[in-house]
């Protein structure tokens, strides 16, 4: 469920990267599943730390390199969702000054800008790659562990 969750974040980003316009107009939306999709990190990361003190036989190398990776992708998957907040937010403040008449200047006028909007949809991009990795590498290296146990 999360590296879906991942997969349809990075693909919103990537939409928002060719339509900036949709940024501002479906940002809250990338807010909430970003935001999910970090719960569903973190709880799937704390799920494994419950598993981490078993002592089934030895503690494998592929096992510890599971729960290192699922830290990851839970710090991860929070950083996107800040970064999306964040993005979100400025976006929206920067339509606000814009709307209330004032003509944005400095880094409001960037903000506001369709460079900007560009520029803030790559960062978006870049995140939800690194969050889409780092959960799709842990989730693999758990199944993995999984298959490795059913054969036994």
């Amino acid at each position: 469920v999360a590296i879906e969750a991942a997969l349809k974040e990075l693909l919103i980003a990537i939409v928002f990267a060719f339509k900036p316009a949709w940024l501002d107009r479906f940002g809250w939306g990338l807010v909430a599943l970003s935001g999910v999709g970090a719960l569903g990190a973190i709880l799937a990361a704390g799920s494994g730390e419950g598993l981490e003190g078993l002592q089934n036989q030895a503690e494998t190398a592929a096992r510890e390199d599971h729960f290192e990776l699922g830290e990851t992708a839970r710090t991860v998957a929070i950083i996107f969702f800040l970064v999306v907040l964040a993005v979100v937010v400025l976006r929206y403040l920067a339509g606000k000054r814009a709307a209330g008449g004032a003509e944005p200047t400095g880094v409001w006028a960037f903000i506001a800008s369709k460079a900007g909007a560009i520029g803030i949809a790559v960062v978006l991009v870049l995140s939800a790659s690194a969050a889409t990795y780092t959960i799709s590498k842990a989730g693999h290296q758990g199944a993995k562990i999984s298959w490795e146990e059913e054969g036994r």
